[in-house]
């Protein structure tokens, strides 16, 4: 992150106060090859279009130095920070190598979360966070995400299970390596997060859900961790069983989050 700070003095000079990693890093849960940067940038005063054409600028000049590793972002007021999506000015972000001047910057309780208790200053000065995330609000956030996104991932493999030409030769392999390491420790982050009012990585999600779910799904779950790692560890000599319990699975991990939300309210 050291090329993309001096990038961007040198671009809009006595305007970076800071620049913060947080995600996987922060928590001491990174995996070369497999998971992103996740950093946020603040800065003393409102952006003008000119200077997100400068920032964007910025990441063009130093993006070839980061040998293929994905960054995002958001760039942010000390101020802003701890604010929810409806309080928040239009957040310029930059996501999938491309910077967007209005966007939400995927901010939210679990990025404040993360920032407060775990955020490292990488460059600048070193910030205060006086903002409250209670964990009734981090788990509010975190089951609403549970019964929406997730909910609508479940609904899509369950669809793609049950259709008509979906059979064993037809069955998109790399596809569904992604949808078993994404889904999977993706919803037991939110199953520990739920029931232990803390937010985690996706390594120690899924060994969390090895604790805690019953040994039937245990060979899933282990995959689950394998793909995130880039290991060629594979539980299933059918695909279509696979994606079978891959749902199944998934239900449970939803199931089980929601009556435990039921149980603390």
């Amino acid at each position: 992150m050291r090329n993309l700070y001096e990038s961007l003095q040198n671009r809009i000079p006595d305007t970076i106060v800071s620049v913060y990693v947080y995600g996987s890093t922060a928590l001491n849960a990174f995996i070369e090859d497999s998971s992103d940067i996740d950093f946020l940038v603040f800065v003393n005063r409102s952006l003008t279009p000119s200077d997100i054409r400068l920032i964007e600028d910025a990441h063009k000049e130093v993006e070839p130095t980061l040998f293929g590793l994905d960054i995002m972002g958001a760039y942010i007021r000390q101020e802003d920070a701890g604010k929810s999506v409806g309080e928040l000015p239009p957040v310029p972000t930059y996501f999938d190598k491309k910077m967007q001047s209005d966007g939400d910057g995927d901010l939210n309780p679990i990025t404040w979360w993360i920032l407060q208790r775990h955020g490292i200053c990488v460059h600048g000065q070193r910030l205060s966070f006086d903002f409250e995330i209670s964990s009734e609000a981090l788990i509010q956030y975190v089951i609403e995400n549970m019964n929406s996104y997730w909910a609508a991932w479940i609904a899509r493999l369950e669809q793609n299970l049950h259709s008509s030409d979906m059979n064993e030769h037809t069955v998109p392999v790399e596809q569904l390596d992604f949808a078993v390491e994404w889904c999977t420790l993706g919803m037991l982050r939110q199953f520990y997060t739920i029931r232990e009012h803390d937010v985690t990585g996706k390594i120690a999600a899924g060994e969390y859900g090895l604790t805690q779910l019953p040994e039937r799904w245990h060979g899933l779950i282990r995959e689950a961790i394998a793909i995130k790692r880039r290991e060629d560890a594979r539980q299933y000599a059918s695909q279509l069983k696979r994606l079978h319990d891959l749902v199944e699975l998934l239900r449970l991990i939803h199931t089980e989050s929601n009556a435990s939300f039921q149980k603390q309210n």
